[in-house]
């Protein structure tokens, strides 16, 4: 009987340590990026552009070509 409340207890605790030991490594992850300037969204006459930031513009997403504006979008955001 005292096995079977220690794996319920087990059971509960278990999922909220694995929980927080995966938030730990978000953040830690987060915090060891390097990125300085996280970027802002500018709205252009194409939409939003995001402008600065520590993404990579290359990175391309399924049905996107320019998921951060095209360079002339981005030099129009900059002059505002």
């Amino acid at each position: 009987m005292e096995t079977r409340r220690r794996a319920a207890r087990l059971g509960l605790v278990a999922p909220l340590v694995l929980a927080a030991a995966l938030t730990g490594a978000a953040v830690f992850t987060v915090e060891r990026a390097g990125c300085d300037d996280p970027g802002s969204l500018v709205i252009t006459h194409h939409g939003p552009v995001l402008v600065g930031g520590c993404s990579v513009p290359a990175l391309v997403t399924p049905g996107h070509t320019a998921p951060h504006g095209s360079a002339e979008d981005q030099a129009d955001a900059r002059r505002g």
